[in-house]
């Protein structure tokens, strides 16, 4: 989990905005893990249960992490009375990142 402060002008009424992988993308993506990967997951389940699901592999997490590079976002930005803000906030696109961060050579120990 990341979390980042952004200090802007002119001031508005923001606490706080959050997103995420768009509803929409993320139910296509466990029914797809149902129909070809046969994993359980299920529209009645859960996003935590239908992770939990997944028959995972390394293949299984690239595939995710492919999901999270390219899909669209479900947004919500909250007023400091806790209200949302109006209008519509889900398939946003992405950000695009002109000068990325330099990869770091992992130092966990990956185990199976």
């Amino acid at each position: 989990m990341c979390v980042n402060y952004v200090h802007y002008y002119p001031k508005i009424d923001l606490e706080v905005c959050k997103s995420s992988i768009d509803t929409q993308t993320l139910s296509a993506y466990f029914a797809f893990m149902h129909k070809y990967n046969l994993d359980a997951t299920s529209p009645h389940k859960s996003v935590s249960e239908n992770y939990g699901a997944i028959s995972w592999t390394p293949l299984q997490g690239k595939l995710l992490q492919d999901l999270y590079d390219e899909s669209p976002l479900s947004m919500q930005c909250n007023r400091s009375a806790g209200d949302r803000f109006p209008g519509s906030w889900n398939g946003m696109p992405q950000t695009e990142i002109t000068t990325p961060f330099p990869t770091r050579e992992s130092h966990c120990i990956a185990t199976n």
